[in-house]
């Protein structure tokens, strides 16, 4: 709010339309996302996209404590002759906000900002990425185009069934009050979302085992007091089904903007390891039962592609480990055939869903979490507890692991050495995972271990707790050393599997909104693994294997990459892309699903069971 007379915002913009969409002229920003929304919210499509300081600050550092223009300033200013000794922001303006400012302040303010975005791209940030080339290869052949993607998916949205989340919030009301009721009949009229009156009911009334120690009634401790009383589970379901009602199918649908749709954010460098992270919503936290709000507009139909087992793939690619190169060249079941090595079975025991001669486990069920496990440094402890075994046998089956597959072990055994000496590890693509301190730490963690050996005659057990034979100050300087040291391990491991996944699929993305571009259709969000993409309902068979193609031969790697391609009128309730097209000629498709029939009901685009 000012007296002074200023320009027309439309005169303003149309005077300078043809310089901020020219890409011959080329854009610094910092949080180009931002900047960029804000000029099409007034018609104007920003062109010549250069440079974003915010993204390539988080590919310098990613330990980084505030990435604010100003405190990054400030903290690095020394290097190219900045010294901020300015009032901040809310000193200035206040909490009123910049409108209420003075024009002469506001516009100083604001030019100085935009100065100092230019000064600290071209003497600082630009002199570290010439300095380390592969971060900054990185930067212009990844995280830059990619940030164009995130723009287009955020502009997008997707649509959201009004009618349906209506109808579905209905549904989950009368499924939450016959739970209620089962609920006291078992617990009797308390009120569950207390604590104190659960714990009551839980360690006084039923007498259940105190297993947290605290007489917690957290979600963990539930889980595992369901073993010893089924209606436990009934509590678990109900807080499920609650918050599926609250945080999505009542509260998605008030975000949904004038155009029908809803708006979420894509954050590209938010996680340490590169990987997508989304929010309003958050899609990696959406349950399955919550997708069914997302659907394709009247005469379209989203495409879902998702790549199939990318992180041992490209465990298999890293380590160049023989015998998980040869399964997926040659097409086998790698979790079967893991299974089969390590537990020395007969195959026909590997198979999904089948049991050891026993019957008292399914091995591929079991090696795919170890699998998993071990590429995130995962311990016998967690491994026990979460396929239900005893912790000396998990230890067993790690070891048996290992020794089958010695490429993957130096794999994992380098990336811990690495940390340690570096303290940092790089992903195929040049992303670095820093550790600072690690060395220091990991001295002292190695020296306290040899201690204890020394003391047992022995090495000592991974959880050191269990260690008899140790006092408790021993212990607990051990414990306290060895968590940061294991942290590290396992990070080690994971940004490198993890983040190079994460950098493929960027690639993927940035490929394939090239294409999609051409074609007229809508990249509409990522989640994990998978991305989504609106098209039209007439797309041709050949158009789909084209997407997957893109998709798939994105990288060229020592395994071939595979993906399964999705049809989906309502995203949850997809079909692979023949029984698409047969919906097409005949209006009814069925699928078996654990041994009961479903049918594809074409008027909800849901599959329901069969009568």
């Amino acid at each position: 709010v000012t007296d002074a007379t200023q320009l027309d915002r439309e005169y303003v913009l149309e005077t300078l339309r043809d310089y901020l969409e020219s890409d011959e002229l080329k854009k610094i920003y910092f949080n180009a996302k931002y900047d960029i929304h804000m000029f099409r919210r007034h018609g104007i499509t920003m062109g010549g996209f250069h440079f974003d300081g915010l993204i390539a600050m988080k590919l310098l550092n990613e330990n980084e404590p505030s990435y604010a223009l100003k405190n990054l300033a400030t903290k690095y200013g020394h290097f190219f002759g900045f010294a901020d000794k300015s009032a901040t922001y809310e000193d200035l303006f206040g909490k009123g906000g910049f409108q209420n400012t003075p024009i002469g302040i506001g516009s100083i303010y604001a030019c100085k900002d935009t100065h100092l975005t230019y000064r600290f791209y071209k003497e600082f940030l630009m002199k570290h990425l010439d300095r380390i080339p592969e971060i900054k290869n990185l930067y212009f052949e990844i995280e830059r185009p990619i940030t164009e993607v995130c723009i287009e998916m955020e502009q997008n949205g997707f649509a959201i069934d009004m009618d349906f989340a209506k109808q579905y919030g209905e549904e989950l009301h009368k499924e939450l009050d016959e739970m209620a009721e089962e609920i006291e009949k078992n617990f009797g009229d308390i009120n569950i979302n207390s604590p104190q009156q659960l714990s009551a009911a839980l360690y006084d009334d039923w007498q259940l085992p105190d297993v947290s120690k605290k007489r917690s009634t957290d979600a963990k401790t539930l889980q595992k007091l369901a073993k010893y009383n089924d209606a436990v589970k009934l509590i678990l379901d109900y807080r499920d089904v609650k918050k599926l009602l609250s945080t999505y199918v009542e509260a998605l649908p008030q975000k949904v903007k004038g155009d029908g749709r809803l708006h979420g954010q894509f954050n590209q460098a938010d996680t340490v390891t590169g990987r997508f992270a989304s929010k309003e919503p958050n899609l990696q936290n959406l349950p399955a039962r919550a997708r069914r709000l997302v659907v394709a507009p009247k005469g379209y139909v989203i495409i879902g592609i998702d790549f199939s087992q990318i992180e041992p793939r490209l465990l298999a690619h890293l380590s160049g480990d023989d015998s998980m190169i040869r399964a997926y060249v040659e097409g086998h079941d790698l979790y079967a055939e893991m299974a089969s090595k390590v537990f020395k079975l007969d195959m026909k025991y590997c198979l999904d869903g089948q049991y050891d001669p026993t019957g008292t486990f399914q091995p591929r069920k079991v090696i795919k979490a170890i699998l998993l496990g071990i590429m995130y440094g995962m311990g016998s402890k967690t491994l026990s507890e979460n396929i239900g075994i005893s912790e000396k046998h998990a230890e067993k089956i790690i070891e048996d692991f290992m020794e089958t597959y010695p490429k993957v072990a130096k794999y994992i055994q380098e990336r811990h050495d690495h940390a340690e000496k570096h303290e940092f590890v790089q992903t195929m693509f040049g992303r670095k995972r820093r550790f600072p301190g690690h060395s220091q730490n990991a001295k002292r963690y190695k020296s306290l271990m040899k201690k204890a050996e020394r003391k047992l005659g022995r090495k000592p057990k991974d959880f050191i707790w269990n260690e008899k034979g140790l006092d408790y100050n021993t212990k607990a300087a051990i414990w306290e050393v060895g968590k940061g040291y294991h942290v590290v391990n396992r990070q080690s491991v994971n940004a490198t599997i993890q983040g190079s996944a994460a950098d493929v699929m960027k690639l993927a993305m940035i490929l394939l909104y090239e294409y999609c571009k051409k074609m007229g259709y809508r990249i509409v969000a990522t989640v994990h693994d998978e991305v989504l993409i609106e098209v039209p309902e007439t797309i041709s068979r050949g158009e789909i294997d084209k997407l997957a193609t893109i998709m798939r031969d994105c990288v060229n790697v020592s395994v071939p990459m595979k993906v399964d391609p999705e049809v989906m009128y309502r995203w949850g309730e997809g079909m692979d892309v023949d029984s698409f097209f047969e919906l097409q000629e005949t209006g009814h498709i069925t699928r078996n699903v654990k041994g009961f029939e479903e049918e594809y009901d074409t008027q909800t685009h849901t599959w329901k069971a069969e009568a």
